[in-house]
């Protein structure tokens, strides 16, 4: 197990180091092939990582009983419901065009990444 957390840190300062490094490329604007390719590279990255976190969450969520995933599955529904009314409301009141779905991607990410964080790294068993 101690080989898999050692897995989950180096992979969190990678992507740390990364989004430094972006941030400063950006930031500076900096115009060079290298920084292209950095800049592609922490993308992919990213996108690989997302995808090994989902499937470290269901993994993990595999593990569980049908009462812990109730009250997840409650917690992430109560997340999603009151970050998306804080969400119109503000939408509502500084804009005054119309809505899209797409516009509830951010409470939907935001409250599953709040419910199942936990799930996103090797436990021991206990």
């Amino acid at each position: 197990m101690k080989k898999y957390i050692l897995i989950n840190i180096i992979l969190f300062i990678v992507l740390l180091a990364g989004t430094i490094i972006t941030i400063f490329i950006i930031y500076k604007d900096i115009d060079t092939s290298l920084s292209l390719k950095v800049i592609i590279g922490y993308v992919i990255y990213l996108l690989l990582y997302g995808l090994f976190s989902i499937f470290l969450v269901i993994a993990n969520t595999r593990k569980l009983n049908w009462i812990q995933i109730r009250k997840r599955l409650f917690t992430f529904i109560t997340w999603f419901i009151s970050l998306s009314a804080a969400y119109y409301l503000m939408y509502y009141f500084f804009k005054s065009s119309e809505m899209d779905v797409w516009d509830l991607s951010i409470p939907f990410g935001v409250s599953f990444g709040l419910t199942f964080s936990d799930l996103m790294s090797w436990k021991k068993k206990d």
